[in-house]
């Protein structure tokens, strides 16, 4: 295992930049916003596994209150870490796109406040 992790990292690390690339530079310009729409390929991503990881959260807490599973533990103890940074992701670029569009930073709605809260 510790050989295999330097070469996963520079593989995700390679994955990353062409990524990055492909949703900045290699996209299409979307007709009605322009170059905003790019954020969404970081923005909706980042919402689909923040709330999927806080699905598999509540399945691990829920299995550690019934058996006290020490796995399920740790399971609950790092989904929810990474959520966290998933959520945030989603959080700061969500606005980021819907000032140019709606022109407005941030709406009370009750999903925003909803996955602000969590």
């Amino acid at each position: 295992m510790k050989k295999a992790f330097p070469i996963v990292g520079l593989l995700t690390a390679i994955l990353l930049i062409y990524a990055l690339y492909m949703a900045l530079i290699g996209a299409p310009t979307e007709r009605t916003m322009g170059d905003v729409q790019r954020i969404f390929y970081y923005h909706v991503p980042s919402a689909l596994i923040g709330f999927e990881l806080f699905f598999i959260n509540f399945g691990a807490s829920v299995l550690y209150l019934i058996k006290r599973n020490p796995v399920a533990d740790i399971v609950a103890l790092v989904t929810a870490e990474v959520g966290v940074v998933f959520l945030t992701v989603n959080l700061v670029t969500g606005p980021i796109w819907a000032r140019p569009v709606w022109g407005i930073w941030w709406t009370w709605d009750m999903r925003l406040t909803s996955t602000l809260v969590l």
